[in-house]
């Protein structure tokens, strides 16, 4: 219709606001929203749930929607930070912080409930080794470089039973004192930790232990 229209009732329209393609009108809205998110948050990663002004379905629509959406809004969608792929982001998030958390720690056994700037780190490393059979090669292999603990708590207890060895074969006995601790590693916590859960430990785990002359009777370290 606004082909039809006289160049006068259209700059007397357009004069008042006219919108002529809703639907442009009401991208241009959300993207601006987007933009107000980003200064806010420092970052465009809105929430499934996020109900303001509807931003969160509109992000969602996004992504979905990718191939049908012009190269321009791509472009400024892209210059803003876009997150196109939340789980692969999201992945390398997770990824980075336990680079930063090795870095400082020397190791990869996360703490449960560790968190790294707001960041759920021991939740994404439970996931990790939850979801080990379904990683991609590439993610996997990541993973391994860093030295990633797959089964923390059997190497924990190899951790332990290396202290041990180093322990015995300076001093010739397995009698480590209550406190003693090596390379910021509780050994007498660990040893004292085999006796009481002796009944439960491997028969592998037992005689490994009984080759090095270890002290079961002792009441204390």
């Amino acid at each position: 219709i606004k082909d039809t229209l006289t160049p006068e009732r259209i700059e007397r329209l357009e004069a008042l606001g006219f919108v002529w393609d809703i639907l442009a009108e009401q991208w241009e809205e959300s993207f601006s929203r987007l933009e107000q998110f980003k200064e806010r948050e420092g970052h465009c990663k809105v929430p499934k749930g996020y109900k303001e002004d509807g931003l969160g379905l509109w992000v969602l629509n996004q992504r979905r929607q990718r191939e049908k959406l012009t190269p321009e809004r791509i472009e400024r969608l892209n210059a803003l930070g876009f997150v196109w792929d939340i789980m692969s982001e999201q992945w390398e998030e997770g990824f980075t912080k336990l680079q930063k958390f090795k870095e400082i720690e020397g190791h990869c056994r996360v703490p449960g409930n560790y968190k790294l700037s707001d960041f759920s780190l021991a939740k994404w490393v439970y996931t990790q080794r939850n979801n080990k059979d379904s990683l991609s090669p590439e993610r996997f292999e990541r993973l391994n470089s860093l030295g990633f603990s797959w089964d923390p708590l059997s190497e924990y207890w190899e951790e332990g039973f290396a202290m041990l060895q180093q322990f015995n074969e300076h001093n010739g006995h397995c009698r480590i004192p209550a406190g003693y601790k090596t390379n910021n590693f509780s050994l007498g916590s660990w040893v004292r930790s085999q006796r009481k859960n002796k009944d439960s430990l491997t028969p592998e785990r037992l005689e490994r232990l009984n080759s090095l002359g270890f002290v079961w009777g002792l009441e204390s370290d």
